[in-house]
């Protein structure tokens, strides 16, 4: 911890100071332990918790020393002088250039604020035209993209899904190109909903909305998507995620958790707001549920099934689950097998699809909660 005396800082705010001069020069920043963190473009709210970049940059051991000093959101770190700041982190040794990362991830916010004028924040035809399919939409988004994560066809799946069970709280660990689909799918469900609500309103005919619509379903509700990377992946777009949301018009829907997947569930299920999700996206098995050591070919199953048996309870009933890339690779296609008997659950209904036409990246499994009393309602007598 810090030599010097804590003291308390403001809450953390969505201002700061303009210190470019602590960007670093453009270019490859060399891989850490096997990580290729982005060192530019990477631009954090200051609200971002410390905690969470310091366990993405693997120097989670540095968390009560920042936190003892007063830093617990970016925020904390912005409203300190830079000079002030990096004789902390010098006086801490980090390993490495992890503390310069930290400073670049922290103080590069305000320069990229300050972006009227190269046309990534958002206009407003652009944020008008936030529909899946549109070509500006896709224009926006496809800085997130990446051919080897194989998510083409799952972005329109999940977006499909989305619009069709109505979700209001999902979680998605694994930023990226998916998460743009994601986000638009809980837009235009409010959308959607408004326009039901308005016709409702506007017809009065004994055989018209009233008796086919769900009113309670109609409410206005937030809906939101807790978007949880940790920059594992040597491809991640994670870092590009909020300014595309924002151009969108779509950033009122996300909270982006830059942090390990377990450590935010665990910190996230002694939250206030630790409700559970009924959406869940996992893709990057091997990133947040690392396989058990000294387990052999059963590792990624032990591992798989160690983090779901911490999910699995907050998800709701009827809630749904997805895996990415499950059926053609021996090492998930093991647990898969198994899955109907897993001390966590068991699902109550299981089923896997799979792109014939791929390798890798080339499938999904959907895992349902039904615990016992779970039915969906009945409403008539007929179809």
């Amino acid at each position: 911890s810090s030599s010097q005396a804590a003291r308390p800082r403001r809450p953390c705010s969505a201002h700061g100071r303009t210190l470019a001069a602590t960007r670093t020069a453009a270019g490859a920043v060399p891989a850490r332990r096997g990580r290729r963190l982005p060192y530019k473009s990477m631009w954090l709210p200051s609200s971002t918790p410390v905690r969470g970049l310091l366990r993405c940059l693997d120097a989670g051991f540095f968390i009560p020393s920042f936190e003892e000093e007063g830093y617990h959101c970016v925020g904390d770190i912005r409203d300190t002088d830079i000079e002030e700041v990096r004789g902390f982190v010098a006086a801490l040794s980090m390993p490495g250039d992890t503390g310069e990362r930290l400073l670049t991830w922290a103080f590069q916010h305000e320069a990229e604020e300050e972006r009227s004028s190269d046309g990534t924040v958002a206009e407003p035809a652009v944020a008008r035209c936030s529909r899946m399919m549109d070509g500006a939409w896709f224009e926006v988004v496809s800085p997130l993209y990446a051919l080897h994560m194989g998510c083409e066809n799952m972005g329109p799946l999940l977006y499909s899904l989305v619009r069709f069970v109505k979700p209001s709280r999902c979680l998605e660990i694994g930023a990226g190109y998916t998460s743009a689909f994601l986000l638009q799918a809980l837009e235009d469900n409010a959308e959607e909903r408004a326009r039901w609500r308005a016709w409702h309103g506007s017809i009065a005919e004994s055989r018209g909305p009233g008796t086919w619509l769900v009113e309670s379903e109609l409410d206005e509700r937030p809906s939101v998507l807790h978007c949880v990377d940790n920059l594992a992946h040597a491809g991640t777009t994670a870092h590009l995620l909020l300014r595309v949301a924002q151009r969108l018009g779509l950033d009122r829907h996300l909270q982006l958790h830059l942090d390990e997947a377990r450590a935010f569930l665990a910190e996230s299920e002694a939250s206030p707001d630790a409700a559970s999700f009924d959406f869940i996206w996992l893709d990057g098995l091997l990133d947040f549920a690392p396989p058990v050591r000294g387990s052999g070919a059963s590792g990624v199953a032990a591992g798989i099934d160690a983090f779901l048996e911490r999910l699995w309870p907050r998800v709701a009933p009827g809630g749904l689950v997805l895996l990415h890339s499950t059926l053609t690779n021996t090492a998930v296609r093991g647990w898969l097998d198994g899955v109907q008997g897993a001390a966590w659950g068991p699902p109550g209904a299981v089923l896997s699809l799979l792109e014939p036409h791929k390798r890798f990246q080339n499938s999904v499994t959907l895992l349902q909660r039904r615990p016992e009393g779970y039915a969906e309602p009945v409403h008539s007598s007929l179809p």
